[in-house]
C-alpha cells in the first residue's frame, strides 16, 4: 500500500473564458501522506475548494492527474469518492429534516444504509446525540458545523475533507471541532483542511501547503517553514511616528504599519526598543503597548507573497 493518501501533479483549471477567463488552479503538485493532518492556507480565492472539488471529482480539471488512494479520480471518481468524507464549506443541510434523517439520508447517496444504532454512535461521538430528533434548522451554528462532520464520517471513509470547518464559529465551538478533527487522526484517518487561519494551521497540520492565487508556494511543516523563510521576531508598538521619522534601528530588517501598531521584523528586540524609544522622545511622542511575538504563518505568508492574509469577511 502506497503512503500516500492524495497525489496531485501539475493540475490546472480555469472558469469562463476570453476577459472573464480566470485561472483558478495554475499547475498545483502535492502530495498528502497517509494519517496525517495536513492543511491548505491561503485566502479566498486561492484555488483552496477549486482545488478540493478537484480531488473529490465534482470538477475536471483542464490539465494534470490525481490519485486518492490509489484510485485515479478523472478515469473513475465514482470509486475515488467512496474513499472519501466530505464537509464543504456552507454543507447543505435540509433544514426540515432532523440530525438522524440527514445522517441516514446522506449516507445513503453514496449506498451506505446505517441502522438506526450506528447512527446514534455517530451522534455521541461527536456530542450530538440528544439532538437526535431535532430539526437542522433549530440547531446552532456550532451544533451544525459538528453535525456536518459527522455526516462526513458516515461512510467510515479512510480521507476526509473539510472546507473551512470552523468558520464563523466563536472561539469554544471552533476548538471542540479542532479537538474532534484530532480525534479523527487518532483513528487513523487522513485529513485534508483548507484554512485561511494562521492558528488553526499551526494547531492542527503537521504539513501547510500556502497556496497563493493557484500556486502553491510553499509546502512543509509549520515550523520547518518558519525556519527555512528566516522570519524575524516581531516587536508591536504603538506609536504616533511616521516611518520616514524613524532613524535605522538596530536589528531592525522590515518595519510596516498594521492599523495603528508599528510591527518591526527585527533580529534584537531589546537593542530596537531602546532605539525606538529614543526615536520618539525625540519627537515627543510615546511608546505605548509594546509586545513582542515570535515568528509564526502569518510572517511567512507575508514574506512569500508581499501581503498579509486576511480572514474572511
Amino acid at each position: 500500500m502506497s503512503e500516500l493518501a492524495i497525489e496531485v501533479r501539475d493540475v490546472r483549471m480555469h472558469y469562463g473564458g476570453g476577459r472573464q477567463r480566470i485561472e483558478a488552479l495554475k499547475g498545483v503538485s502535492l502530495d498528502v501522506r497517509r494519517g496525517e493532518i495536513f492543511g491548505l492556507l491561503g485566502p479566498n480565492g486561492a484555488g483552496k475548494t477549486t482545488l478540493l472539488s478537484c480531488i473529490e471529482g465534482l470538477y475536471r480539471p483542464d490539465t494534470g492527474a490525481i490519485f486518492v488512494a490509489g484510485i485515479d479520480v478523472l478515469r473513475d471518481p465514482q470509486r475515488a469518492r467512496r474513499k472519501l468524507g466530505i464537509q464543504l464549506q456552507s454543507t447543505a443541510l435540509i433544514d426540515g429534516l432532523t440530525a438522524l434523517e440527514l445522517i441516514e439520508v446522506y449516507a445513503a447517496l453514496y449506498e451506505v444504509y446505517l441502522s438506526r444504532s450506528r447512527i446514534l454512535d455517530l451522534l455521541e461521538q461527536f456530542g450530538l446525540v440528544d439532538q437526535a430528533n431535532r430539526r437542522a434548522k433549530q440547531m446552532s451554528g456550532g451544533q451544525r458545523q459538528r453535525l456536518a462532520l459527522a455526516i462526513a464520517l458516515s461512510t467510515d471513509p479512510e480521507i476526509v475533507l473539510l472546507d473551512e470547518p470552523t468558520g464563523a464559529l466563536d472561539p469554544a465551538a471552533r476548538r471542540e471541532v479542532w479537538r474532534m478533527i484530532r480525534t479523527l487522526k487518532e483513528q487513523g484517518r487522513t485529513i485534508v483542511i483548507t484554512t485561511h487561519s494562521m492558528d488553526e494551521a499551526e494547531a492542527l497540520c503537521g504539513r501547510v501547503a500556502i497556496i497563493d492565487e493557484g500556486r502553491i508556494v510553499a509546502c512543509d511543516s509549520p515550523h520547518q517553514l518558519i525556519a527555512v523563510a528566516d522570519v524575524q521576531p516581531v516587536l508591536k508598538a504603538t506609536v504616533e511616528l511616521p516611518l520616514e521619522a524613524l532613524p535605522s534601528l538596530p536589528g531592525a530588517t522590515q518595519l510596516r504599519y498594521v492599523g495603528e501598531h508599528l510591527e518591526i521584523e527585527t533580529a534584537s528586540p531589546e537593542a530596537t526598543l531602546q532605539a525606538l524609544y529614543a526615536a520618539a522622545q525625540q519627537h515627543g511622542r510615546l511608546v505605548r503597548d509594546i509586545a513582542v511575538r515570535q515568528p509564526n504563518l502569518e510572517d511567512v505568508y507575508l514574506k512569500l507573497t508581499g501581503r498579509r492574509l486576511e480572514p474572511s469577511a
